[in-house]
């Protein structure tokens, strides 16, 4: 396996199947300047949106939206948005949630193959030990409802510690069984938890727009 650190190491990308509907809408090249700008706003829209809601329903509709790939179309405007901007970090967080919810058993084989690695992420997940699919996906709606209504630094940090783990599960499971898609999907599990982890820090920071 390539060094974590390495130029080579290919970075996390958006899912073209996720979004395929979104960019066949799409007439042409939007402008930069105005994809970034919306990209911003929309993201800081619903983030308020949602945590000065006094309706608890409005957070249960966000996280139904989530699990039912109903926000694609708004995560697929943050995906251009860098690691540690709030759209680019509310993508990957989206991203990840939407794998979690869609491939729980496989998510939970590499979590388990992890989850040893790096006793205080262990505990930053908040994870059951043994995890079980139905765990592993409430605690991923609960990271999600924390980034909207809680510590948005906590839950990126929560998030970025969940695939941290995942992405050493996930190497340790490739040394056991030479795969090289495994190989490649750990190195952007591991690039996606540094990013959240350093967008959850930018948060708590004050510094996360």
């Amino acid at each position: 396996m390539s060094s974590p650190g390495s130029s080579s190491s290919p970075r996390f990308r958006r899912p073209a199947p996720l979004f395929a509907s979104t960019a066949e809408a799409i007439p042409g090249e939007p402008d930069p300047a105005a994809s970034t700008d919306l990209a911003h706003d929309s993201a800081a829209a619903l983030l308020d949106g949602v945590f000065h809601s006094s309706d608890p329903e409005v957070v249960e509709r966000v996280l139904r939206l989530a699990a039912e790939d109903g926000l694609s179309d708004l995560a697929a405007l943050w995906s251009g948005s860098p690691a540690t901007s709030l759209p680019g970090a509310l993508w990957r967080l989206y991203v990840l949630h939407t794998w979690v919810r869609q491939s729980g058993e496989d998510v939970v084989l590499r979590y388990r193959a992890g989850s040893r690695t790096i006793p205080g992420l262990r505990y930053l997940s908040g994870f059951a030990e043994p995890p079980d699919v139905e765990q592993v996906q409430r605690t991923m709606d609960d990271i999600l409802r924390g980034a909207f209504t809680g510590d948005l630094g906590l839950a990126l940090r929560r998030a970025g510690a969940v695939a941290t783990l995942v992405a050493h599960g996930t190497a340790q499971l490739a040394d056991e069984d030479p795969d090289d898609r495994r190989t490649r999907q750990a190195e952007r599990l591991l690039s996606t938890g540094e990013e959240l982890t350093a967008a959850g820090r930018q948060a708590e920071a004050g510094h996360l727009e």
